[in-house]
């Protein structure tokens, strides 16, 4: 049994970023994939962007709910 099926409804993810994600736009951007020590930079600054942004993610989420 994976990780996965143990997980209650209420904690299921909505959203990730992968490593593989991360490694394709790398080659898209860049040409060429990141080295460790470059994911664990970019791993930063997602946690930064996304700490920074999420109440701007919050208001447009519910302001299209509230549109309903």
């Amino acid at each position: 049994m994976n990780n996965m099926e143990n997980i209650r409804p209420e904690n299921k993810v909505l959203y990730s970023i992968t490593k593989e994600d991360l490694q394709l736009e790398a080659k898209r951007i860049l040409g060429r994939e990141l080295d460790e020590s470059e994911i664990l930079q970019a791993k930063k600054h997602l946690e930064f962007g996304i700490g920074e942004s999420i109440s701007i993610i919050y208001n447009c989420i519910f302001k299209e709910v509230i549109k309903r």
